[in-house]
């Protein structure tokens, strides 16, 4: 993962609509079968979709990933499109669907950062689904880079908690809930949110039930959405506050999107893949020493995962038992010391199997760029290859 010697699948061919129904027509007319006594059920427009891209070829302006790092659950590629300098659409081939969530974070270990613009079913043509990313240098200013981004619309899970919503406006009045086709909570009930003051936020939802009450060390990640260079950050998670601010660190009313969970993936999968998180508490840290917190599914229990401090704000978890040729990572820093403000933010350098363990490497950088000592939550899964 740490390389981008990869050659994608040939492309895979998609017949031309008027073909398919020209086909069916004549052979229709030539068999003249009777119709079926009932109708074939119609396809789901709302279909359950993960997906999971590492766009690696940042100044390419079209290519397709099949395979490996990338990957949906739906029928097709994935195709990755740049617009303009920083500026790009992920589109998941045969996955129309709507609601859910996206994540992004900057990868290669450079000081950038990615938000997400916005996710929507393709208005025309195929049925694909389109996720618009931009990312931004140090400065603020668009910056061509690598990143991973995430897609989930999950509303099931066999154990754990899972919760994700994405907020629809900046400064809202009061109290907002939001609609049902962005928030899910397995616990059932509303997800809603408030502004606390510029660039603060609190979410609220319901309690994490008795099951999963104890040393719980939840996945949570956060990231901005729109156009502009912000990057949010969440308070330790249980307290559920969300801050944002801009490239300088000065604090900006924005909307974001969450996915919050305990015993689950960032993805929402509770089963199948094997999956981890942890955090590292690198504002306390003096090297080679971190401390954190973990849960792996691989392990009864908590723990399973042990962290190393490499340099100033450079970072190595080591999740026990989750190796694996593919997979996808995940980070965020966050905050715990006082006074809670954005401090900076966190982007993945690298991850790959070592042995029958998953590392992780992720540089974390105070605002302008500057490499720090910053918290940082990580999470890691296996799928798209288990």
């Amino acid at each position: 993962m740490q390389t981008d010697e990869r050659v994608p699948r040939a492309r895979r061919g998609r017949t031309p609509r008027f073909a398919v129904a020209m086909a069916v027509l004549l052979a229709g007319a030539a068999l003249a079968r009777p119709a079926p006594a009932t109708a074939d059920p119609l396809p789901d427009p709302n279909p359950t979709v993960t997906a999971t891209v590492w766009a690696h070829s940042p100044t390419t302006t079209e290519y397709r990933i099949t395979g490996g790092y990338s990957a949906h659950s739906g029928d097709g590629d994935v195709v990755v499109r740049r617009t303009g300098t920083g500026a790009y659409t992920v589109a998941l081939e045969g996955a129309a669907t709507s609601g859910g969530v996206a994540h992004a974070v900057a990868y290669g270990g450079g000081p950038v950062f990615c938000t997400v613009a916005s996710w929507y079913r393709a208005l025309l043509g195929p049925p694909d689904m389109l996720i618009q990313v931009r990312c931004f240098a140090a400065t603020g200013a668009p910056v061509d880079s690598r990143f991973v981004v995430t897609y989930t619309n999950v509303r099931q899970i066999s154990q754990g908690r899972l919760a994700w919503f994405a907020t629809d406006q900046a400064q809202p009045t009061g109290v907002r809930t939001l609609t049902a086709a962005y928030r899910y909570d397995s616990t059932g009930g509303v997800i809603s949110y408030e502004r606390l003051g510029t660039g603060r936020y609190r979410f609220l939802m319901n309690p994490n039930p008795a099951s999963e009450s104890g040393p719980i060390f939840p996945m949570s990640h956060v990231t901005a959405l729109g156009t502009s260079a912000v990057k949010c950050q969440l308070d330790p998670p249980d307290l559920w506050v969300v801050y944002c601010a801009n490239a300088a660190g000065n604090p900006v009313d924005a909307r974001f999107a969450v996915t919050y969970g305990s015993r689950v993936d960032l993805l929402g999968r509770a089963s199948g893949p094997r999956f981890a998180s942890g955090v590292l508490y690198g504002e306390y840290a003096s090297a080679p020493y971190i401390g954190g917190e973990s849960y792996n599914s691989t392990i009864p229990g908590f723990g399973g995962a042990s962290g190393t401090m490499l340099g100033t704000g450079r970072y190595q978890m080591r999740f026990t038992g989750t190796g694996t040729s593919y997979g996808t990572a995940f980070v965020n820093s966050f905050l715990d010391s006082y006074p809670h403000t954005p401090r900076g933010y966190c982007v993945l350098a690298g991850w790959s199997a070592s042995g029958a363990d998953t590392v992780v490497s992720v540089n974390c950088y105070a605002w302008l760029g500057v490499p720090a000592n910053l918290n940082a939550r990580i999470s890691y899964t296996t799928w798209p290859a288990a």
